[in-house]
């Protein structure tokens, strides 16, 4: 009976571990995503905005 006490709690703890990891790694791998493309997307809109910036300081010079 020990021997099978032991197992199941080897199991146990296998599969609480593993199941632990796999949503870690999950929720890691959509921060990184979600940061990555919210970064993206900020560093383009900042470049659109700089851009429109100085094509409209270029006319009013005009």
């Amino acid at each position: 009976m020990n021997t099978f006490m032991a197992i199941m709690s080897q199991l146990f703890w296998g599969v609480t571990v593993g199941a632990l990891e796999a949503a870690f790694a999950t929720v890691a791998r959509g921060a990184f995503a979600v940061f990555g493309l919210g970064g993206a997307g900020w560093w383009m809109v900042k470049r659109r905005r700089e851009r429109q910036e100085r094509r409209s300081n270029a006319r009013n010079e005009d």
